[in-house]
């Protein structure tokens, strides 16, 4: 198993997932998530990588995972806009919940 690598400032939290395979990413990503927004962050921005599938194999790459729970709301509990680039997507999240100012580090998003 790949480790995402993260960075977590106080106000947004970036998860390179570089090298991870789309099983694992989209764990760390729902995970990440909610830790970031009860910590009270307020943005997630997700590293993908610019991926080069046909949409017949969206299922394929981390970015399409990522757009497919977001277009079926799997994410709606914790993030309120999203804006989607070409290597990474940017993550509004309601990070009103709570300030926590312990960063995220990779070991609270294992499995």
């Amino acid at each position: 198993m790949s480790l995402p690598r993260l960075r977590d400032d106080g106000h947004t939290v970036t998860l390179d997932l570089h090298g991870v395979r789309v099983d694992e990413a989209e764990r760390f990503i729902l995970r990440t998530a909610a830790l970031a927004a009860e910590r009270g962050r307020h943005r997630l921005t997700v590293i993908h990588g610019a991926s080069t599938s046909s949409e017949l194999y969206r299922n394929r790459t981390i970015r399409h995972r990522l757009y497919d729970l977001l277009d079926a709301g799997d994410l709606d509990a914790w993030v309120t806009s999203e804006l989607r680039l070409d290597g990474s997507t940017l993550l509004g999240l309601d990070g009103a919940r709570a300030s926590n100012p312990t960063p995220l580090t990779p070991r609270d998003i294992m499995p």
